[in-house]
């Protein structure tokens, strides 16, 4: 397969990288990533994200007037909107390289009496046929060829593509790691580059910014000095650590900590372009 690379596509795939120059286990490996599902799937799917209420909610505005009767989801994980587009919608599918999330999906839609096609495949590589909708939320973070996602969501899609991330840092604290001369890595890239890259491809896209808001709740104070050390590259000592997490938490009576945080859901959608027929006029 050959692959259409661009500037802004460089820029991404920079953004991609660590400090040191690497990337993620579940970025670098399929076996990790799905190792990943599988553990969170053994330890019991975990409740729906309370910010995608907000998200779905948008979602639901940009769709009223299409005239959209089947979606295709892309990365549902544990089925956040899952259920909710299988509720909304006459035919839902949905893409997934982890088999455990697909199996857990589809016996929870047969629980619900929902219509559910499963693909377990990458997107970038996934015989799906056309929909009217092309939805994901979140999938974006193994992505090293954004050119060709977006290509791929366009030519899927009949009528409208929109795929959306929390605007980062996925947590407040994290710059604070930075600023302090930590080593660090989390997701840097949002949807403003995503649009860059979608602009480079000869695609108009728009961005919709929706407030949201969540809150991140710790046991103990060691429970967020080892969330903390999950983004480390390098050791640190756990008093120093604490001493920049300690602001940005609350000390409830029953000794866990709470963090509370504003901030952006992004969705960036376009209308599908045919390049073919734009070609052939």
């Amino acid at each position: 397969m050959r692959l259409l690379h661009t500037s802004a596509g460089d820029h991404w795939r920079d953004m991609l990288r660590r400090p040191d120059g690497t990337v993620s286990d579940r970025i670098r490996s399929l076996q990790v990533e799905q190792a990943f599902w599988n553990q969170q799937m053994a330890s019991g799917p975990p409740k729906p994200d309370s910010y995608a209420a907000a998200v779905w909610k948008a979602l639901r505005q940009l769709t009223a007037s299409s005239a959209v009767s089947s979606v295709l989801e892309i990365g549902p994980g544990w089925g956040n909107y899952t259920f909710l587009l299988g509720r909304a919608f006459a035919c839902l599918g949905c893409v997934d390289i982890s088999p455990d999330n697909l199996t857990f999906l589809a016996e929870k839609a047969r629980q619900e009496s929902i219509s559910l096609v499963t693909f377990c495949s990458a997107w970038e590589t996934a015989e799906t046929g056309r929909w009217d909708l092309v939805f994901g939320y979140n999938c974006l973070y193994r992505v090293t060829e954004p050119e060709l996602f977006l290509l791929k969501m366009n030519r899927t899609a009949r009528k409208l593509c929109v795929i959306g991330m929390n605007r980062p840092p996925e947590l407040p604290w994290l710059p604070a790691l930075e600023e302090a001369g930590l080593a660090i890595h989390y997701t840097r890239q949002g949807c403003r580059e995503l649009l860059n890259v979608l602009t480079s491809l000869g695609l108009k896209g728009k961005l919709v910014t929706v407030p949201n808001h969540r809150s991140f709740r710790y046991s103990d104070r060691e429970a967020l000095l080892d969330r903390a050390g999950q983004f480390l590259l390098e050791p640190c000592p756990r008093e120093k650590l604490w001493k920049i997490l300690e602001p940005f938490h609350r000390q409830e009576a029953d000794g866990s900590l709470v963090c509370e945080y504003a901030f952006l859901s992004q969705l960036l959608v376009w209308a599908p372009v045919n390049f073919e027929e734009e070609t052939n006029l």
